[in-house]
């Protein structure tokens, strides 16, 4: 089974071709037996989301791609934006944990820019995460970017010429279970991929794969979502459950709302720690390190490749 897309749209999307969409998600919630805000607040949002380039791609796509996706990482306080919605969407929903994960992400990368080192990210998007590092006091660095969406490869290719980096860099339009690289990378980044594929045996080979591109004793950085827990209003919900995504539960509801009722986002994979050391170590790497925020959320697996 090949890799499939996450998104189904070029990055920018025309409020004439959402507007269509949209008529069909009013029809839905409408008919909805239950909705987490009452419907006029839902149609609010709805329309509200129409208003800005990112709500536009999420309606259509139920989730982010790579140039979206670096759009998020890369928003800073005072950042202009188009609305009071994405204002909210960038600082007060879920999204600014992911955001501060790519902190971390880059903060792990950094030991391994030294002289002649191999990096690869996978699924690259626009390899902010390897372009973002700094390469000034080093010779012979090689970075590599794979990822399945051209679109995605094609900005990663501006972004490096842009931060004058291109003489570093290859990029693949190719499939991550599928990595034409045999012990070549010191160290290999992939964030986000996993959640995408709910068959854990896919994942076992996708991780042997990525063991496969390391050099013995190489590195591998991958993000990985455990179970959430039950929102406060649920049944089996307690409060504060949600406190270490650094959310406030009236933000957890109105996201949820966004993501749950409105695009009907779908994670396909939630993969608890032991469940992911099981995976890596069947794939030849042994963790050495789970990285969390200072609440103990959104970890990232470091693994090291153990032949």
């Amino acid at each position: 089974m090949d890799t499939a897309l996450s998104h189904h749209t070029r990055s920018a999307v025309t409020p004439d071709d959402t507007a269509r969409l949209a008529a069909r998600i009013e029809q839905r919630l409408r008919a909805a037996d239950r909705l987490l805000l009452p419907l006029d607040e839902e149609l609010q949002l709805l329309s509200e989301l129409q208003e800005f380039d990112l709500g536009r791609f999420l309606l259509h796509n139920e989730g982010l791609n790579g140039y979206w996706t670096s759009y998020v990482f890369g928003h800073q306080p005072g950042d202009p934006v188009a609305t009071e919605l994405e204002r909210w969407m960038l600082t007060r929903s879920l999204l600014p944990g992911i955001r501060e994960r790519f902190g971390r992400f880059k903060a792990a990368i950094a030991p391994s820019v030294t002289d002649g080192a191999v990096l690869a990210s996978v699924p690259c998007g626009l390899m902010d995460d390897l372009l973002q590092q700094d390469y000034r006091d080093t010779t012979g660095v090689r970075l590599i970017g794979v990822d399945i969406d051209p679109e995605s490869v094609d900005l990663a290719r501006e972004n490096a010429a842009e931060r004058g980096l291109a003489e570093l860099c290859e990029f693949h339009v190719g499939d991550a279970w599928r990595l034409d690289l045999d012990a070549e990378a010191d160290l290999l980044t992939s964030n986000g991929l996993n959640m995408y594929e709910s068959d854990p045996e896919r994942l076992v080979e996708l991780y042997r794969n990525f063991a496969r591109a390391l050099r013995p004793g190489g590195r591998l950085l991958v993000s990985f979502i455990p179970a959430p827990p039950a929102p406060p209003w649920a049944e089996a919900g307690r409060p504060g459950g949600w406190a270490k995504y650094g959310i406030q539960d009236a933000d957890l509801l109105r996201d949820m709302a966004i993501f749950g009722d409105i695009l009907q986002a779908k994670y396909l994979n939630f993969t608890g720690e032991q469940e992911i050391r099981s995976q890596l170590s069947r794939a030849g790497l042994v963790v050495t390190d789970v990285s969390r925020n200072a609440r103990g959320a959104l970890p990232i697996a470091i693994a090291v490749r153990s032949n």
